[in-house]
């Protein structure tokens, strides 16, 4: 399995959170992290994509909704997708979630499974909280053993 953590960051704090995620991502398997302002023209096939950044007045980064804009379904059709975002530790309807703009994106494009979503909190310095980072890892943990899974085949008929 090849991972892509892709991460928009202001204050490097999804920087940071991005890095965890591959780190956890790599005690299964490869794991690249890059800035979407790296990624360009995203090219190369993986079996693992997660896209993240923070989240500001309730929307995701100038820059970050940019790249989505751009990324070409080829880049993102039929494979396994996760989305990250860090914000304050607020109720989601107060602080918003870049993960979730991110995730319908993806979903989109054409990812396949359903596309988890996560967030990290950070405070109002802004500086990632404590334990953010290992939770962090573990969650790249858990989205490469679900990457390594054979993908579940499901089929939906109407009215469900």
């Amino acid at each position: 399995m090849s991972a892509l953590v892709l991460y928009a960051t202001r204050h490097g704090n999804s920087q940071r959170v991005a890095e965890a995620i591959a780190d956890g991502i790599r005690a299964h398997d490869i794991a690249d992290v890059r800035s979407v302002a790296e990624a360009e023209p995203l090219s190369e096939a993986v079996d693992l994509l997660v896209i993240g950044g923070p989240t500001e007045a309730h929307r995701i980064t100038p820059d970050l909704l940019d790249f989505l804009q751009r990324l070409p379904a080829a880049a993102v059709r039929g494979t396994r997708a996760a989305a990250f975002d860090t914000r304050l530790n607020w109720p989601k309807w107060l602080s918003g979630s870049a993960a979730d703009t991110i995730g319908r994106k993806l979903e989109q494009l054409g990812a396949i499974d359903p596309v988890p979503t996560e967030s990290f909190f950070v405070s109002t310095e802004p500086d990632i909280q404590p334990d953010e980072l290992e939770r962090a890892r573990a969650w790249g943990a858990e989205l490469a053993a679900a990457s390594a899974r054979p993908r579940e085949h499901t089929t939906t008929t109407a009215g469900h």
